[in-house]
């Protein structure tokens, strides 16, 4: 037995098990056999996924079968991809997991918006949106559906950390977080207002330590709407660049480790 073909086994075994089902069992083979000349190639071109199919249909007709499949407007990715997501991650229920969001522009005239899980230096996606937009900085209210989709996906019991770089920094998502019950760390511009208790407002730029220097800033309120309290993780690094600055927000009590 082929390689392709034990591996086709296991795949539909595992799909058709945790739920996933067309309208068309064409189609659940058509699918099974595209990831496994993905798995096999080890590359996104439907000229070689074809390759590792075996059969007496033509290379051309093989071809052509997996475009259609692509392109037929009655298969909902959604509906494929959750049942199978949610029996993977049913491996991290109770554990502390860390979700980093982020964003790409494609082309210039398309911004990636996805939400992906870490794991040994991967990212697993969970959910993401293809927006019409030429800047990686997106309103909240233009993303805000894949965080409560994969809010529905995560098991109930995991302790959720979200990460996010500096262009999604908003209290309004700080606050989306909050109520969805997630944990965060978002790597700040150096702009925003800080308020401290007793002391004058500044901003957080102002705060940054010395070259080589961290400082932890805790029980502080964020921006004009006072968002807070947080804590804040300020660090002036040297990397093979050069010395760069960090700044980084937390929702929970921060330490040197």
């Amino acid at each position: 037995m082929t390689d392709s073909l034990i591996l086709y086994r296991t795949l539909i075994e595992f799909v058709w098990q945790n739920g996933v089902r067309f309208h068309d069992l064409r189609c659940l083979i058509t699918f099974v056999w595209a990831i496994v000349g993905l798995l096999l190639s080890q590359q996104i071109h439907l000229s070689q996924w074809m390759l590792y199919r075996p059969g007496p249909a033509k290379a051309a007709s093989k071809q052509r079968q997996l475009a259609r499949w692509l392109h037929n407007v009655k298969i909902s990715p959604s509906q494929i991809y959750e049942p199978l997501i949610r029996t993977i991650l049913g491996v991290w229920a109770g554990q502390r997991l860390y979700l980093a969001l982020d964003s790409s522009v494609l082309w210039n005239r398309f911004a990636l918006v996805r939400l992906a899980l870490i794991y040994r230096g991967r990212a697993l996606p969970l959910s993401w949106i293809v927006l019409t937009s030429q800047s990686a900085t997106v309103a909240l209210a233009d993303y805000k559906m894949i965080l409560e989709q994969a809010a529905c996906l995560l098991p109930d019991d995991c302790q959720v950390v979200l990460l996010a770089d500096r262009g999604f920094v908003d209290v309004k998502l700080f606050r989306l977080a909050r109520d969805l019950g997630w944990s965060f760390r978002v790597r700040l511009k150096q702009d925003p207002w800080v308020y401290r208790a007793h002391k004058p407002r500044t901003k957080v730029g102002r705060l940054m330590p010395a070259k080589g220097q961290a400082l932890l800033v805790h029980k502080v309120w964020l921006t004009e709407q006072w968002f807070g309290p947080v804590y804040l993780v300020l660090a002036h690094v040297q990397t093979p660049d050069g010395y760069q600055q960090w700044a980084i927000v937390s929702d929970e009590p921060t330490e040197l480790h």
